[in-house]
């Protein structure tokens, strides 16, 4: 899973685009299951008080997981990565 700023009045046009992945496979429920390998983000939530990002996404097709990001960082990595 990667990330990309879009500009808000055109979203066609990205602005920047993270190069690094912010999400790949690196534990063993997210590489032993039904599709091994494999990660992909459900949904998204973000809590304006705290800055923080939380993003739902499933593991090798058998499980439901958790990632947080703080949404500042999150901007400066695509950015920085672009």
């Amino acid at each position: 899973m990667g990330a990309a700023l879009l500009d808000l009045d055109e979203p066609w046009k990205v602005i920047a685009r993270s190069r690094d992945y912010l999400l790949s496979p690196q534990v063993p429920y997210e590489q032993i299951g039904d599709v091994p390998n494999v990660v992909f983000p459900c949904a998204a939530l973000y809590d304006r008080p705290t800055g923080r990002l939380t993003v739902y996404y499933g593991g090798a097709d058998t499980v439901v997981c958790l990632a947080h990001a703080y949404l500042p960082e999150l901007i400066e990595f695509v950015r920085a990565r672009s």
